[in-house]
């Protein structure tokens, strides 16, 4: 979900003909059993080169940090390649992973904003995590606040500025945590300039509560901005 204002900045600094941009989609795969790792899928059709690619991430919840030998990345360059085609290349590199620890679609998608939504805040989402309950109901807040940050080997001509995230989570008391909070931009990122709440998705495990903010990460691309996905893990009583 992206709001004009969210639109217009990320495209300030672009030609009004160069809107394209390469918009990587997702899918979520799962949690393990204990709630440990949690797997998800980036994929889409590269801006310039046309070249299908897909990445599949395992998540270790409890540091926020990668399984070690992980994402497993397939960008295929023959001509004609297909994106399912590298989407299945990518499921085969990462089945062991995913039958050995279980990795299984038991989750809850507690909010979701697809970028065609344009009706609500990309910064801030409130949900609950149980369906049956009350609509007066205080619920869970996720906000996201952008900051400009220095993002080497991406020069200020290149488009900036160039902006990391902090991401907290406000329980139904009102008590805040902060989740994640940049203090640099990694080189990974390749020059984000915006971001937003993509998604909110929590599983109840072995190990207990588990909630996962999908976030949207965009950075400069060949023919416009370029969507990634970041995710934040954390437990939580949910």
């Amino acid at each position: 979900m992206l709001r004009t204002g969210l639109l217009a900045a990320a495209f300030a600094t672009l030609p009004a003909i160069a809107l394209a941009g390469d918009q990587a989609d997702r899918e979520i795969v799962g949690f393990s059993p204990d709630g440990g790792i949690f797997v998800f899928e980036e994929y889409g059709i590269e801006d310039g080169s046309g070249f299908p690619y897909s990445s599949i991430y395992a998540i270790e919840t409890d540091t926020d940090s990668w399984v070690a030998g992980t994402p497993f990345r397939i960008r295929l360059e023959d001509d004609g390649a297909t994106l399912h085609a590298a989407r299945a290349a990518a499921r085969a590199a990462a089945a062991q992973l995913i039958d050995e620890r279980g990795i299984g679609p038991g989750y809850n998608l507690l909010a979701s904003n697809p970028l065609t939504e344009i009706s609500a805040d990309p910064h801030e989402v409130r949900f609950v995590t149980h369906p049956h309950m009350a609509a007066s109901n205080p619920g869970w807040t996720v906000s996201i606040v952008e900051k400009e940050l220095p993002a080497a080997g991406c020069p200020a001509d290149l488009g900036g500025p160039f902006r990391g995230f902090a991401l907290t989570l406000t329980d139904p008391d009102g008590n805040a945590r902060t989740l994640h909070d940049d203090t640099r931009i990694p080189s990974s990122r390749k020059c984000p300039t915006n971001y937003g709440i993509s998604d909110v998705i929590s599983a109840y495990t072995d190990g207990g509560p588990v909630l996962v903010i999908l976030v949207n990460m965009f950075s400069l691309g060949f023919e416009g901005p370029n969507r990634r996905f970041l995710a934040v893990a954390a437990r939580f009583a949910g």
